[in-house]
């Protein structure tokens, strides 16, 4: 089992995080991963798939959890209406709520605003190549509007996926990023097409590997989250 030193206390509400970005980025597979590493640390977890692939298809998350065990009940999400209410209804209490979205449209009023308006933290997955960091922007610029509008806006931080580790690429987007104000996580998911890398688990219980980026990824994110008292 996973301790974590020091502990993280979340509280009795517990705390939701989106996970935005364009399709591809490694959302669903970071929260399938997540959802196993933090059941492994003793923390309750719960997920919501808020993608719409099409007329009759759930998203990938949801196909996942229903394929393989992955240590925490995935909801499909209801109407945009209810969104909010349901994430509150199915954050386990002093858990943790992780949200599956489809790719990014900066567009007031669809799934993707309904979401950043109930939860606490959102992560933007980014791979680091100079087309991509305009969506960052994107992706301020409406948590800006919600914030005008007086509605509820929640913190962003940026985690840089399908990284090159022997590249400089990572490094680069990560220092721009940073100068320009925003938060970029310490960790970040390398591009890993192996038999047994992250581009080949789904539909697979996660494996839990100490030290991995995923487990080094599930505890900074608690801390984000629970920072936010």
């Amino acid at each position: 089992m996973t301790t974590l030193n020091p502990p993280v206390e979340i509280p009795e509400e517990g705390r939701r995080i989106a996970f935005v970005g364009k399709g591809g980025t490694g959302k669903s597979t970071i929260i399938a991963h997540l959802l196993r590493y933090w059941k492994d640390a003793g923390i309750n977890a719960s997920a919501m798939d808020a993608d719409d692939p099409g007329d009759d298809e759930k998203g990938s998350l949801l196909n996942w959890s229903e394929e393989a065990d992955l240590g925490g009940p995935v909801y499909p999400a209801p109407n945009r209406a209810k969104v909010r209410e349901r994430l509150i209804a199915y954050t386990p209490k002093g858990g943790v709520m992780a949200v599956d979205t489809g790719a990014w449209v900066k567009r007031a009023g669809n799934m993707q605003f309904a979401v950043l308006s109930g939860v606490d933290l959102v992560v933007l997955t980014l791979p680091p190549t100079p087309m991509e960091l305009e969506r960052a922007g994107s992706v301020l610029a409406a948590l800006d509007h919600l914030e005008e509008v007086g509605a509820h806006s929640p913190r962003l931080v940026i985690a840089l996926t399908l990284t090159n580790p022997s590249a400089k690429a990572a490094d680069e987007n990560d220092r721009d990023l940073t100068d320009v104000g925003f938060k970029v996580l310490r960790t970040r998911i390398p591009r890993s097409d192996a038999q047994d890398g992250y581009g080949q688990a789904y539909g697979k219980r996660p494996r839990l590997v100490p030290g991995s980026p995923m487990a080094l990824l599930s505890e900074e994110l608690l801390r984000e989250a629970v920072a936010l008292a």
